[in-house]
């Protein structure tokens, strides 16, 4: 479970590495995403890491464990980021079919049936 206390070594590494890419981004894009960090850092020492910036109710756990950068909560998403949300579910649901085996698929006395 996504913590302040787990995220913020997490947002302390993903600063130190911004740092070390310096020179292969340009300065407005690093700056930008270490403003986000430092954002985040910042909401740890007040006790309001995780909380959305809309409603103020707690941010998906999963999502903050993926991405501890996460200012908003599902519910609160703009358009391009309902968007993208939406191409990853769409992505995990194609991988997931291809693992499922072909339908009716039958070995010798076998016989396979999902849905």
């Amino acid at each position: 479970m996504a913590t302040a206390y787990t995220i913020r070594p997490q947002l302390i590494e993903r600063r130190a590495r911004l740092h070390a890419a310096s020179g292969s981004v340009s300065d407005d894009y690093l700056n930008g995403l270490l403003a986000e960090v430092d954002t985040a850092l910042a909401k740890i020492e007040v006790g309001r890491y995780g909380l959305c910036e809309t409603c103020n109710d707690p941010i998906e756990t999963d999502r903050l464990e993926l991405n501890p950068l996460c200012r908003f909560c599902l519910d609160h998403l703009d358009d391009k980021e309902r968007a993208h949300h939406q191409q990853d579910l769409d992505l995990a649901t194609q991988i997931q079919f291809q693992l499922l085996p072909p339908k009716n698929l039958t070995l010798e006395r076998w016989e396979t049936h999902y849905r």
